[in-house]
């Protein structure tokens, strides 16, 4: 796997009931953490994928990440700043989570 950036996730925020209107909202400030090294391919146009359950989805950003590189948790839905080593950033939130290999977890969104 080769290295070309690097990555940072925001855990998903409690949401809270708004007592006058009912709708829920996110509360409280994104905390960053850091996360770890790691191997991002870009497709454009978005690739596609069907899931096991038959919905289409569709990304545009694939991240592989070494498991012993990688200490912390991610989950659908997170948010994840991605870092390039040229200096861009892309902002994802993650639609799909691989880690049935053993070796590396792959993540895209």
């Amino acid at each position: 796997m080769r290295h070309n950036g690097k990555f940072q996730y925001a855990a998903i925020p409690v949401a809270e009931q708004d007592s006058t209107t009912g709708f829920y909202k996110a509360s409280g400030e994104e905390v960053w953490m850091e996360g770890c090294r790691c191997q991002i391919d870009k497709s454009i146009p978005a690739k596609q994928i069907v899931g096991s359950d038959g919905q289409m989805c569709q990304y545009t950003h694939d991240v592989l990440l070494f498991e012993t590189d990688f200490k912390g948790e991610l989950g659908i839905g997170m948010k994840v700043r991605l870092m390039f080593d040229n200096g861009k950033e892309d902002e994802i939130t993650i639609q799909g989570i691989d880690d049935t290999n053993g070796r590396y977890i792959e993540i895209w969104g």
